[in-house]
């Protein structure tokens, strides 16, 4: 596992006011922010496809060299927002990891999360900004430009229902940026943050989403107010 860069660490995000859940026009590094808990924003996109008939989430493989959470399957794109970046912070994210960059008018946004995350070494607080997005591109379509994914996975809805109950194992198809993949998981192979207590909140919330995004064409639930 190679350890977070230098780059990574002194990327300047703004902080967060963690009892207003207002930004405070502070700047403050990267490295800092996950040591000490400051409160800083991210961004969250969650990808879900129908065009087979059966409801899928897909999900990207965190590279190896991760230092947090390596080779698990996770939030199709995941990032933070760096200080002063105001449009397009969710495409950013996106183009680079996954090579797509939605407009805003196709995504349902479903509000902030309150995140909080403490274990040896890392203090990490953060308001996650969530959207979803229907699209039903093949696997193939995606591109993985900047090494933080190598492939991407299409999880059937009910097995990720099944899956926050209780562990089994179940097969899932996807891309490795060179060939189609088939493969057997279950919770192990997660990011295991999807099945704490405090993410309960969270994940009721997206399926519900995904639900309606798929049976309605909009979505009419969002996130916890983050400042409640």
């Amino acid at each position: 596992m190679l350890p977070e860069t230098h780059a990574e660490r002194d990327e300047l995000l703004e902080e967060w006011d963690w009892e207003t859940a207002r930004p405070t026009g502070r700047m403050v590094a990267r490295g800092r922010a996950h040591r000490e808990g400051v409160a800083h924003e991210g961004v969250h996109l969650w990808i879900v496809r129908a065009g087979s008939g059966t409801t899928e989430a897909l999900f990207q493989q965190r590279a190896r060299h991760k230092e947090q959470y390596p080779d698990c399957l996770d939030i199709t794109v995941g990032g933070h927002v760096l200080y002063g970046q105001v449009e397009g912070k969710i495409q950013k994210e996106s183009s680079e990891e996954i090579g797509v960059s939605p407009p805003d008018e196709s995504l349902s946004d479903l509000g902030y999360y309150r995140y909080e995350e403490r274990t040896q070494g890392l203090f990490h607080r953060e308001f996650q900004r969530v959207y979803l997005l229907r699209d039903e591109r093949p696997l193939s379509a995606y591109r993985f430009a900047d090494g933080e994914v190598t492939g991407i996975y299409a999880v059937p809805l009910k097995n990720l229902k099944r899956l926050l109950r209780e562990d089994f194992s179940f097969g899932i198809e996807g891309f490795d940026g060179r060939a189609s993949v088939r493969r057997v998981v279950g919770r192990p192979d997660f990011h295991p943050l999807l099945f704490v207590p405090s993410m309960a909140p969270y994940m009721e919330v997206l399926l519900r989403a995904m639900d309606e995004l798929v049976a309605l064409g909009r979505v009419s639930v969002g996130m916890p107010s983050p400042g409640g």
